[in-house]
C-alpha cells in the first residue's frame, strides 16, 4: 500500500506542477464549445426544430430557446468524454518522459508487484482526470447559467460525477497501455494529435449519430467514446427533455434520442444504460490486464 500511494503522489505532483499540461488538457473543451457556438450548433438546432414543428402549435420562440439549450447541453455532455481522454493522455506524458530519461526502468526495479505498479499509475491518472472533468463540468454549468439555462439538479450532478469516475477509469487504462508500448515523446505527441482529431467524430460530438451513414455508425460503435457520450447525454439532458417534449407523442422523443446518439442500437435491439456501463467497465478491465502483461513481457526483454 505504501508503494501504491507513493506512485500516486509522485505522478499527481508531476502532472499538476506542469501548468501547460493542465491548460492544454482543458483546451479541447474550449475549442469544441466555440465550434458548436459559431459553426456547428445551427445544424443540430434546425433538425430539432423541424422535429418539434411536427406537433401542431409548437416551434415558437420558447421552443427555439429550448433547442439552443438542448444543443449546448448535448455538446457539453460530449465534452465530458473527450476531456477524460485528453487529460489522461496529458497525464501519461510524464511516463514517456520517465522512459526517455531512463527513470522508468529505475521505478520498475522497485520491489513492487507489477499489478500494483499498473494500478498506481492508472489510479493517479484517474484521480487527475476526475478532478479536471469535474472542473470542466463546473465551467460548463457556469456558462450555461450565464446563457439562461437552469442549474442542473443535485441528483443529476451526482449521476454525472459517477459517470465521470467510470469514464475516466476507462481512458486511464487505455492510455496506460499505449504509454507502455510507445517509446518516444514525438510518437506520444502524435497520438495526442490523432486523439484530438478523431475523438470528436468517434464520440458523435461534431455530428450526431443520425447524420452518419450506417457504415460510419458501425465504426463509431467499435470505440468506447460513443458509449460514454451517450450516457452523459442521457443524464444531462433528462431534465430539459422532460419539459421540451411535454405534450408531444413519445415517438418524437424516441426518434430524437436515437438520432442524437442518446440511445444506441445494435440492429433493432436498443442498448440499455446498464449495457453501456458494462461495455465501459469491460474495456477498462481488459486494458488493465493487457497493460500488466505488457509490462511483464517488456521487463523480461530488458533483462
Amino acid at each position: 500500500m505504501r508503494s501504491f500511494l507513493a506512485i500516486n503522489k509522485r505522478n499527481l505532483y508531476l502532472y499538476f506542477r506542469d501548468y501547460s499540461a493542465v491548460f492544454f488538457s482543458l483546451l479541447s473543451m474550449l475549442i469544441i464549445i466555440l465550434l458548436m457556438v459559431f459553426f456547428l450548433g445551427d445544424i443540430n438546432n434546425d433538425s430539432l426544430l423541424d422535429a418539434i414543428r411536427l406537433v401542431p402549435g409548437r416551434g415558437g420562440d420558447e421552443d427555439v430557446n429550448y433547442v439552443k439549450n438542448f444543443s449546448f447541453l448535448w455538446t457539453c455532455a460530449g465534452i465530458m468524454t473527450i476531456n477524460a481522454s485528453t487529460v489522461t493522455h496529458a497525464f501519461f506524458s510524464n511516463m514517456i518522459k520517465d522512459r526517455t530519461g531512463n527513470r522508468l526502468n529505475s521505478l520498475m526495479v522497485m520491489p513492487v508487484k507489477r499489478p500494483v505498479f499498473v494500478l498506481g499509475y492508472i489510479s493517479a491518472a484517474w484521480a487527475a482526470g476526475v478532478i479536471m472533468s469535474i472542473v470542466t463540468l463546473v465551467i460548463t454549468e457556469i456558462i450555461g447559467v450565464i446563457n439562461g439555462i437552469d442549474l442542473l439538479p443535485l441528483e443529476t450532478n451526482l449521476e454525472l460525477i459517477l459517470l465521470i469516475m467510470l469514464n475516466t477509469f476507462v481512458y486511464a487504462a487505455i492510455m496506460f497501455l499505449l504509454a507502455t508500448v510507445i517509446k518516444s515523446q514525438s510518437a506520444w505527441s502524435g497520438i495526442g494529435i490523432i486523439l484530438g482529431t478523431l475523438a470528436g467524430f468517434l464520440g458523435g460530438i461534431y455530428f450526431p449519430m443520425g447524420s452518419m451513414s450506417d457504415t460510419m455508425q458501425k465504426v463509431v460503435k467499435c470505440f468506447p467514446f460513443i458509449y460514454g457520450t451517450s450516457l452523459f447525454r442521457k443524464v444531462m439532458l433528462k431534465p430539459l427533455e422532460s419539459s421540451f417534449f411535454e405534450g408531444t407523442p413519445e415517438i418524437i422523443r424516441s426518434e430524437v434520442d436515437k438520432a442524437m446518439g442518446m440511445e444506441l442500437f445494435f440492429g433493432n435491439t436498443q442498448l440499455s444504460q446498464y449495457g453501456k456501463v458494462g461495455i465501459l467497465i469491460a474495456v477498462g478491465l481488459v486494458f488493465i490486464v493487457l497493460s500488466t502483461i505488457c509490462l511483464t513481457v517488456c521487463k523480461k526483454k530488458d533483462r
